[in-house]
């Protein structure tokens, strides 16, 4: 009986921390502008550097054979004029971005403008050339039909042979990059507030207060838990934010991971979180002024900052063997399984490998920053060195 009541008088004060915190970071017009303004840069983002659909650009030509003047790409249409007087009014007139015309002894003349598209003036300069090509086999009487024909039948055929690794497609990877990285971020972000509201507490005595009634331990998950859930709610207007822009973009935004590969980032997200949250809370626990506090997170950021060089490295080769070994180290595992899950090499057995992987690494974590929290928070005056807090 009286286990259980401890229990819930343990359950109750972690509680009422974790509630503490979300009153806190929450539930202020702070946060909610916050969401809103975070949600704005990415659509922002999204829509100023999605590419946008391709521009068609239009070439007139003036009295070509039939057949000479195809058009040499999906963004050139070919647009019919009568001689060069019309083509150049044409192209002065910006009816047409290119021109080339025929004189009665059989030459070709290009007309363009200063300003023409690059991609204008190639495809005039392609079409005047096939258009030449076929005047003069039409002079030394060659059969064209039968010429087309059996140049068709001698193209090459193409034979892929197999990589012996993973086949994927790399569309979207990009953004899953992006993504992932986005998520990461939010761990230094909210790592610091962790950190900044230890040793605000530490400074202004109030944990002194708090610990009457809590135990070290209960104090850090209760405060953890709290941050956590507010990141998480920035994680989600970031998500729905990018999930609204394609849908309403119809397909012009690059192309995000699947649910079941969000799911996966997310998840990610959570067990990366947990397993530095610890870590920054005790190392807001090694000191007294909030001065003092960038020189303790220091190591906790370069050790958050690795993850973030080593997945820029493999996105390019996300099968490659030293990935493929390295997704399963955390915390290097928080940033590249959600990377291959985004394009489909990664079965769920081998996240769940790793994922437990990461879960005993950040229960060890935890039981590391609590044991330095217990030791530091209530000394004042010098930092606190983590091997002392830990042989204490």
């Amino acid at each position: 009986m009286n286990s259980a009541r401890s229990q819930h008088s343990a359950w109750r004060g972690i509680f009422l921390v974790y509630r503490r915190e979300i009153e806190a970071r929450m539930a202020t017009k702070g946060y909610l502008i916050g969401l809103l303004g975070t949600a704005a840069v990415i659509v922002a983002l999204v829509v100023g550097f999605a590419p946008g659909a391709p521009k068609t650009y239009s070439v007139a030509a003036c009295g070509a054979p039939a057949g000479a003047t195809s058009s040499p790409g999906a963004q050139i249409h070919v647009i019919g004029c009568s001689g060069y007087a019309n083509a150049a009014d044409l192209v002065q007139h910006k009816h047409a971005d290119a021109a080339l015309a025929t004189a009665a002894d059989g030459r070709i003349t290009i007309v363009q403008r200063g300003d023409s598209p690059a991609s204008a003036k190639q495809a005039a300069q392609q079409i005047g050339a096939n258009w030449a090509g076929t005047t003069a086999l039409q002079r030394q009487h060659v059969d064209l039909a039968r010429l087309r024909s059996d140049t068709l039948a001698a193209q090459p055929s193409t034979v892929t042979l197999p990589t012996g690794g993973h086949a994927y497609n790399d569309h979207g990877v990009g953004a899953a990059v992006a993504m992932v990285l986005i998520l990461f971020m939010q761990i230094f972000a909210q790592g610091a507030l962790i950190a900044q509201g230890v040793v605000e507490e530490k400074s202004t005595r109030i944990v002194e207060v708090l610990l009457s009634t809590l135990t070290p331990f209960r104090l850090m998950i209760g405060k953890v838990a709290g941050i956590g859930t507010a990141a998480l709610g920035q994680v989600f207007a970031m998500a729905g934010a990018l999930i609204i822009t394609e849908e309403v973009r119809a397909g012009h935004t690059p192309a995000l991971p699947g649910p079941a590969a969000l799911a996966s980032a997310v998840a990610w997200f959570l067990l990366t979180f947990v397993l530095f949250a610890f870590l920054f809370a005790a190392a807001g626990s090694t000191v007294s002024r909030p001065e003092e506090l960038q020189s303790v997170l220091t190591p906790i950021t370069l050790l958050a900052t690795a993850p973030v060089g080593v997945a820029t490295a493999a996105a390019g080769s996300l099968d490659a063997h030293w990935v493929n070994v390295l997704r399963y180290v955390p915390p290097f595992s928080g940033l590249l399984m959600p990377l291959q899950a985004s394009v489909h090499i990664v079965t769920m057995g081998q996240q769940l490998l790793a994922a437990a992987i990461m879960a005993i690494t950040a229960f060890v974590c935890a039981w590391i920053g609590s044991r330095v929290y217990r030791n530091s928070i209530l000394r004042l005056g010098a930092t606190v060195k983590w091997r002392q807090a830990l042989a204490a």
